[in-house]
């Protein structure tokens, strides 16, 4: 979500610093659904300001951490995958 889509949700305009958080928490804060996570963190920001925001931070800033450590894992899966299939056929 663009900065100026979320303030225009919220009918105000936020700091950079704090749309980082936002914008972190709305990507990878796993209580944030696919589907309806703009509306949801617009309700957020509207009912409890940047203090949720700050709060649920750590725990999007996780998600994010073993994301990239899932990706970096499948990644090396598919890389040994390869090694694998080229592996010479010996015939016993």
């Amino acid at each position: 979500m663009q900065k100026s889509e979320f303030e225009q949700r919220i009918g105000r305009s936020v700091s950079e610093s704090d749309y980082e958080i936002i914008e972190t928490v709305y990507q990878w804060h796993p209580a944030v659904k696919n589907t309806s996570g703009k509306d949801e963190v617009a309700e957020l920001w509207k009912s409890f300001g940047i203090t949720v925001f700050i709060d649920m931070l750590p725990r999007a800033e996780k998600a994010r951490e073993l994301d990239e450590k899932l990706r970096c894992a499948q990644s090396e899966v598919d890389r040994i995958k390869e090694v694998i299939k080229e592996l010479p056929y010996v015939q016993i």
